[in-house]
């Protein structure tokens, strides 16, 4: 059985842990990274055991499993604790995620060594069993290059999708597509993650306590004055913790073989509030780093969604002004053909890992076309947003009986069920009037541009499709061996 106990009595339960690790080391006569797993939990008893149990299958398992139960109102603390996890419950906590994850590391992280694990995962997600043997042995290599700060977990789809009895639908099927695709780009790249994913990484101590430091010293962004490790005045702390650890030297990686197994968004709707707080933060991490050099991948990837999203109406109103001026389009031209038939054979051998399901959808086209759109309203309306300096309420989907528990401990019901973020506080009148500038130059060259100019519109569309043509090309080519 595990305990339920005060934040502060985690020094003690990690010294205890360490001399068991130290006398299991003798008796074995190995050297293994000692480990903390950290795990934030709101209302999670549905799915906290699940993650617990993951976490105990370890081939390696982690040395204490901390949970941070944040103003829970279920029984997520009888879970964990009868999961035998050591249980700690937030003390007006009003930054999320961030804010209880802070509240754990900073009662936690003065009592590591410099070379110490943490594990920082989700409660709805589970990794996979030799998740923590790769990722401690990664996370312990030593080369001329930049240390390694954090080792990312490749997250896919719950694993639960096809085989537990009436859970599957088109959006979750959709979601997978997407993870399973991810996975194969991050093993095309080696591991090199643009993000470490918060639903479970392992990192350096040393390294997040560096980042601590620096906050602490105004030499990384603090938006919510956090003085920690996690910027509470970002919407997505787990990217803005990547790009900081970038800035002060170190590598961030993702193996293939640590798979994380997430919950994914079961509604469309809640998809895209998901997706529109991922770019939104995304957009104003960028912008609290500045363009840097370990940035600037960063920056090139969103130039580039950004010229994605005009190519869908530009292509659209090329096509309908051609269709108006001539009357017909010849579509069997044999390279465009071509393009299409690679493209769409891609695509489905891209997400052959992801079962029959993947690949059938995958050919089906519309549905992964009709994603596409969605992301690309998701992409608008973060910009927009950024621009003009709006405010974002990212809160938690709570009941009466949540609000009511939460006064009840001594809360203000209007901070604690929904948090304004982004960053309004930054409002100004010029930024206001940023937004119908973009809109009317985006709009300009999509509706415009094939007026004036159908063969120059034509070319542009051209050039997007063989640019695209040449990198889906290179996504055929096979996956290396290390």
């Amino acid at each position: 059985m595990g305990s339920a106990l005060a934040g502060d009595h985690l020094g003690a339960i990690i010294a205890a842990a360490r001399t068991a690790h130290c006398r299991s080391d003798a008796s074995t006569g190995t050297a293994r990274q000692f480990v903390v797993a950290i795990v934030p939990a709101h209302n999670e008893q549905g799915r906290i055991q699940a993650c617990l149990t993951s976490l105990r299958r370890q081939s390696q398992p982690p040395d204490v499993v901390i949970v941070v139960a944040d103003n829970c109102t279920d029984d997520t603390v009888v879970e964990a604790t009868g999961a035998g996890a050591t249980v700690v419950e937030t003390v007006n906590n009003r930054d999320r995620k961030a804010g209880a994850l802070n509240y754990a590391l900073n009662r936690v992280l003065g009592h590591l060594g410099t070379d110490d694990g943490v594990l920082l995962m989700d409660a709805d997600s589970e990794l996979t069993e030799h998740f923590l043997a790769v990722a401690t042995r990664r996370l312990q290599e030593h080369t001329d290059d930049a240390p390694i700060g954090g080792i990312g977990g490749v997250f896919v789809g719950d694993r639960h999708l096809a085989d537990d009895g009436g859970r599957w639908s088109l959006v979750r099927q959709l979601q997978h597509n997407e993870y399973v695709r991810y996975a194969r780009h991050v093993a095309r790249r080696s591991g090199r993650a643009l993000v470490l994913t918060g639903t479970g990484s392992l990192f350096r101590a040393g390294a997040l306590t560096e980042v601590a430091r620096a906050r602490q010293l105004g030499l990384l962004p603090d938006g919510g004055d956090s003085k920690s490790v996690y910027d509470t005045g970002s919407l997505t702390e787990d990217n803005e913790l990547t790009l900081s650890l970038k800035r002060l030297g170190y590598r961030t990686i993702s193996p293939r073989e640590c798979l994380v197994y997430t919950a994914m968004m079961p509604t469309v709707s809640q998809l895209f509030e998901q997706r529109r707080r991922w770019q939104r933060g995304a957009l104003e991490n960028l912008g609290s780093h500045g363009l840097r050099r370990h940035t600037g991948p960063y920056a090139v990837r969103q130039l580039g969604t950004y010229i994605g999203v005009l190519f869908l109406p530009l292509y659209a109103m090329t096509l309908t002004t051609a269709l108006i001026r001539f009357g017909s389009v010849d579509w069997l031209q044999p390279l465009w053909v071509t393009v299409a038939v690679v493209y769409v054979g891609e695509q489905a051998w891209s997400v052959r890992r992801g079962g029959w399901r993947s690949v059938g959808l995958s050919l089906m086209v519309i549905p992964e076309f009709l994603l596409t759109v969605l992301l690309n309203l998701v992409y608008t309306v973060s910009l927009l947003g950024l621009l003009a300096g709006t405010g974002e309420r990212w809160g938690r989907q709570v009941d009466e009986r949540s609000v009511q528990h939460l006064v009840g401990r001594g809360h203000h019901a209007e901070h604690d069920v929904e948090v304004l973020s982004g960053d309004h506080q930054h409002r100004q009148w010029w930024r206001v009037l940023l937004v119908p500038v973009v809109v009317v130059a985006a709009a300009g060259m999509v509706l415009l541009l094939p007026l004036v100019a159908l063969n120059a519109a034509w070319m542009a569309v051209a050039v997007f499709v063989l640019v695209g043509f040449g990198l889906t090309l290179l996504r055929l080519v096979p996956l290396p061996m290390t």
